[in-house]
């Protein structure tokens, strides 16, 4: 978690802003809240505000998806659509930074797979969103604006980030943590960017877009059920597992739906549900079956970022040794550095 000081050393900034929906510009037409089109004029009158408390000129373009969502409709592809969209603006305009308002309930995975999708981009790009609406009273739309702005003005480093309540996280790190709070996302895990962020191999982008999953163990869980995800998410589940990594055997019928999955060519990954602490494989009789059955440990990345790397990883064309070498190599601090005696992977393109 970085805390942002309102930004004083520079007098003026470029960004782009684009707007994809989620609370901060819902409105109730007596059925629920939802997504409205059309913020251009509010979020100028935002940026003036912000312009003449903070005396830095803001010179922005604004921009909209075709149609913008509810975050909780957010799909397989929504992350990829949006960093192309970002990726096509900063080419044509070069802003300081950017700035992606968006749903909070799946802000944390659409910002970590855009995380990996722009991780060669040389600009901060800061999602943020609303609790509440803006112009409804207690909004805090306006103050999460203000929070990405002062980011990008203070912002030495490239990278995606979320600016939300007082503090600004890394998405590969970030949680959604409560959802009627101000400060509603946590940095979950410490950030550790390596200090040469490794060059992965170029390999033809799969045309099929195989589905990755993501699937929580729990008391009483029936085995069909995690063979069933495994078959339907032929590109990879992501496993949440308690503590180091352990799941209910029920004989060897969860390790053999794993194996199968993994002989099909599924990469497993294994995460744990826990806050703090490591998946380690080789610990319990559980871990070391699922490990012995093809799964790949992975360590402390959030249940987020390691289903957006896998997604990323496994659309530009990696699959076995190779994409277990890269699911467990730190690319943008989704990862605990590795000790210093154990070598990092390098590719050059």
């Amino acid at each position: 978690m970085t805390s942002v000081a309102t930004a004083q050393r520079v007098s003026q900034i470029s960004v782009d802003i684009l707007y994809t929906g989620g609370t901060f510009g819902m409105v109730d037409h007596g059925d629920g809240l939802r997504p409205r089109q059309g913020l251009d004029s509010e979020i100028a009158d935002v940026i003036t505000r912000f312009e003449r408390e903070n005396g830095i000129a803001v010179r922005f373009g604004y921009t909209e998806l075709d149609q913008v969502i509810d975050s909780s409709d957010a799909g397989a592809d929504t992350a990829r659509r949006i960093a192309g969209q970002v990726r096509s603006g900063i080419e044509e305009r070069r802003p300081d930074g950017v700035v992606v308002v968006h749903g909070t309930d799946t802000m944390a995975y659409v910002g970590a797979r855009m995380a990996f999708e722009l991780r060669d981009i040389e600009v901060p790009v800061v999602l943020t969103g609303a609790q509440i609406p803006l112009g409804l009273p207690g909004s805090d739309a306006r103050s999460n604006l203000t929070l990405a702005l002062n980011s990008i003005a203070a912002q030495s480093v490239s990278g995606t980030f979320i600016a939300f309540g007082k503090s600004l996280h890394p998405a590969v790190r970030a949680s959604k943590r409560a959802c009627d709070d101000y400060d509603g996302f946590s940095t979950v895990r410490e950030y550790t960017p390596p200090p040469s962020p490794p060059r992965l191999p170029e390999i033809q982008s799969r045309p099929d877009r195989m589905p990755v999953g993501l699937f929580t163990v729990f008391p009483g869980m029936h085995p069909d059920l995690l063979d069933v995800a495994l078959r339907h998410y032929r590109g990879g589940l992501v496993l949440e597992c308690y503590g180091s990594g352990t799941l209910p055997l029920h004989g060897s019928a969860t390790v053999e739906a794993i194996r199968a999955a993994t002989s099909r060519g599924t990469p497993v990954v294994v995460i744990t549900h826990c806050d703090s602490g490591t998946v380690d494989l080789d610990r319990y009789q559980p871990g070391r079956a699922m490990r012995g059955a093809g799964a790949i440990g992975g360590r402390d990345m959030t249940r987020e970022a390691t289903l957006a790397k896998l997604g990323y990883l496994v659309e530009i064309g990696l699959s076995g040794s190779e994409l277990h070498r890269w699911m467990t190599t730190n690319l943008l601090g989704e990862l605990s550095n590795p000790p210093a005696t154990q070598p990092i992977p390098h590719t050059s393109n």
